[in-house]
């Protein structure tokens, strides 16, 4: 339900070197068509991270006592085409790593989230249309002429792209879930203490990129079909084009501004783990881009306008419901609907608000003809109510990416591998040792068929006399079919449970 109020109005003037590469041609880019990089999605990231159970998770499953906050180092001269593009972000938001290529995990998971805003060809890959059920097309931007061709110059964002559904797992991204998987893999796996902190880096690197992705899904034209949206001239120069309502996140929140994310949305069945898709759309319209799409306008998607005609309250009977582009939202008509009077004698408009109280819009009835717009006040109580939303499913995604975990536990006897909360299907388990300089060799592999949450997955004999530490690394599906990593590390000896 809808309704309307006056308001005045607001004025504001690794997988190795493949994917190294990635960030770099990533970052190198100019921002185009997503929430703003270096402030909104790295506040979002931010906050998707401290409201999830990574912080335990790096602790328990990666063997980095101080989780989030666990200095991990990838050598600048193993990356040095990576480093040239972090050391030109802003050193003071905590994404950039010192000289010696020091951070925390939580920076590096942030940089990736900052670095995979989109390049020309990747940009269109950040929308999706849950009506449609496709990506970015150019419905909206017939008409635009030398503004559209000023944005394609400069490399802000194609016409078309994939669907950021299918993105994530298109094998031409190069921050994408295969990436994601090799560098956790090798984050366990690597026999060097160095190695691994590297690999980690990186794995929290592509987490954070896939994290972008999901986040724009909160962008109502990145849901709504709208490139239109993205060709706002916001600034003297002709070339500086995008979107506004996304400028206006920006300067309203910056990154430390950015509001704290609600609980995460994992779903029902927590055990198996929400698949990745559904957090973007789901057959109950549960997903992100569903939520978003199916609440708000964006500046192309506006109803159409309507003349009134002599008879008002019947044009908003009839031909009101005609000029929606989408069937939601709505705004009400009949005789019981909009102020018509109010929207033709205040040049600012009236509000459209939806039950919460929230602006959807704006509208007015200039020479008998009712047209909408969304000014900066509406766009920035929007963007108030949306942004702790899009937290709440970027959390969720996290802990979906990061849910397999492994126990390790012993009487004296064998160790005890222990499944965590999520029911393991069909896989393989890898077991290391590391001696005391940290060099990690692999003990044995054990074929997995399935194992239920809380219970043993395997015992494990034969680990050397001098070991100071056992991992174990799950490589297969859950219960479910859905792919899995899962991991966990001890001190050896491995203390009772």
């Amino acid at each position: 339900m809808t309704t309307i109020k006056s308001r005045p109005r607001f004025r504001t003037s690794l997988r190795g070197a493949a994917l190294i590469a990635g960030v770099v041609v990533a970052a190198s880019a100019r921002p185009g068509a997503a929430w703003e990089a270096a402030t909104t999605h790295a506040g979002l990231t931010e906050q998707a991270a401290l409201a999830s159970t990574l912080h335990e998770r790096l602790r328990a499953q990666f063997g980095h006592p101080e989780g989030l906050f666990e200095t991990l180092t990838v050598p600048p001269e193993d990356a040095p085409e990576l480093f040239e593009v972090l050391r030109r972000l802003n050193p003071t938001h905590g994404y950039v790593p010192d000289a010696r290529g020091r951070m925390h995990a939580l920076g590096w998971l942030v940089a990736g989230s900052v670095v995979a805003d989109s390049p020309a060809e990747l940009a269109a890959n950040h929308f999706f249309d849950p009506a449609s059920g496709k990506g970015l097309s150019d419905r909206t931007i017939s008409g635009w002429g030398e503004r559209l061709n000023a944005l394609f110059r400069s490399g802000g964002i194609e016409r078309s792209g994939s669907a950021a559904p299918a993105w994530i797992d298109d094998p031409k991204n190069p921050m994408g879930m295969a990436g994601f998987r090799d560098q956790y893999e090798k984050a366990i796996s690597a026999r060097t203490a160095g190695e691994r902190s590297r690999h980690l880096a990186a794995a929290l690197l592509a987490a954070g990129a896939l994290l972008h992705v999901l986040e724009d899904m909160g962008s109502p034209s990145h849901v709504r079909d709208d490139l239109g949206a993205h060709l706002d001239r916001l600034g003297p120069d002709a070339g500086d084009l995008g979107s506004r309502f996304e400028r206006v996140a920006a300067l309203a929140y910056g990154r430390l501004g950015v509001p704290a994310a609600a609980r995460p949305i994992i779903g029902e069945n927590a055990r198996g783990g929400r698949p990745l898709r559904d957090f973007f759309t789901a057959k109950d319209r549960s997903g992100l881009a569903d939520q978003t799409s199916a609440s708000w306008f964006s500046a192309s998607t506006l109803p159409r306008s309507i003349n009134l005609g002599g008879d008002p309250h019947a044009a908003l009977t009839e031909r009101l419901p005609a000029a929606l582009v989408r069937p939601s939202p709505a705004p009400p008509t009949g005789v019981r609907g909009l102020d018509l009077e109010g929207a033709a004698a205040d040049d600012n408009g009236v509000e459209l608000s939806d039950k919460r109280g929230v602006c959807l819009a704006r509208y007015r009835v200039i020479d008998n003809r009712l047209s909408w717009f969304i000014d900066d006040a509406c766009a920035l109580e929007q963007v108030g109510a949306i942004l702790p939303v899009v937290g709440s499913y970027a959390a969720g995604m996290l802990d979906t990416l990061f849910r397999g975990s492994l126990s390790l536990e012993s009487e004296g006897g064998p160790v005890l591998v222990r499944a965590g909360a999520v029911d393991l299907g069909r896989g393989k388990l890898s077991i290391y040792w590391d001696d005391a300089t940290g060099v990690r060799t692999v003990l044995k592999q054990v074929t997995v068929e399935s194992t239920a949450a809380g219970q043993v997955v395997a015992a494990v004999t034969g680990v050397p006399a001098g070991a100071r530490r056992v991992s174990v690394l799950f490589d297969g599906t859950d219960a479910a079919s859905q792919l899995l990593l899962a991991a966990g590390t001890s001190a050896y000896p491995v203390p009772a449970r």
